[in-house]
């Protein structure tokens, strides 16, 4: 029980800025923190619920609500996977060869593709935002993506082939094993029944959206970088976020338009 209470707050500690205790790291930390995240999307979910909540006892006009919506999921998580999708940006926009765009992963400052695609990055979330008929029911099944999205960039992380014998994503990949694999399998299989019991149809795009976006990754790892990284899965968890916002919207006009 210890070992999965240190995994928790090693993955708060890691993907969030929710204070969390010290903790001393060992092998049984390490091996569930992939594990650990999606709690850490469940958190963020339930933010995103208050928020909305907030929202509606104040009357506050659709626009802010949607403004807070995208802003509130980056501001708790640090903006960690968003970075990881800014360098992720830079080095595929250097069409140089694999190592090359592995130091440019690597590389602290942020190009000027890495400012454009995270300017578009949000800007699509906020209008997506706009564009979907919040409720609590769409803000239930915006929250759950946020589980299904880390579910999802974990196990790109835990089970691709990592590109360099270092680094934070190569400890963690190395710890996991068949087992947080399985758990992320069930993860995801959990959080799509609860958005199947909301919401059928958006249940089975998200699925969709988080499907594509895995084997994207996981393509664009192996052909670009030659295995995954810490900034890939980054990448993964920012681009499935989107990709299953845009679910949500397409659910909602399907529904709304033919049924």
């Amino acid at each position: 029980m210890k070992s999965v209470w240190t995994a928790i707050v090693a993955a708060f500690s890691t993907f969030s800025v929710i204070p969390t205790p010290r903790i001393c790291w060992d092998r049984y930390s390490l091996k569930g923190v992939l594990c650990a995240l999606p709690l850490v999307g469940a958190l963020i979910g339930g933010a995103c619920c208050l928020c909305y909540w907030l929202s509606m006892l104040l009357e506050l006009p659709a626009i802010l609500t949607a403004t807070a919506l995208t802003v509130l999921p980056i501001a708790l998580s640090g903006g960690i996977h968003m970075d990881g999708f800014a360098d992720t940006v830079d080095a595929l926009s250097s069409h140089a060869d694999a190592e090359k765009k592995r130091a440019i992963l690597k590389d602290p400052h942020a190009g000027a593709f890495a400012i454009i695609g995270v300017g578009c990055y949000l800007l699509s979330v906020f209008g997506l935002l706009c564009a979907l008929p919040l409720d609590w029911k769409t803000v239930g099944l915006y929250a759950i993506t946020h589980v299904l999205a880390r579910a999802v960039g974990a196990l790109a992380g835990a089970a691709l082939r990592p590109s360099v014998p270092e680094g934070m994503l190569k400890t963690f990949h190395d710890a996991a094993g068949k087992r947080s694999i399985v758990l992320l399998v069930v993860w995801i299989v959990l959080s799509l029944a609860g958005m199947a019991a909301l919401a059928p149809l958006s249940a089975a795009l998200c699925a969709l959206a988080g499907l594509m976006t895995f084997l994207w990754v996981r393509h664009t790892a192996y052909r670009q970088f030659s295995g995954m990284s810490g900034d890939l899965a980054g990448c993964c968890i920012t681009l499935a976020s989107a990709a299953m916002l845009l679910a949500l919207v397409l659910s909602e006009r399907i529904g709304s338009l033919w049924f």
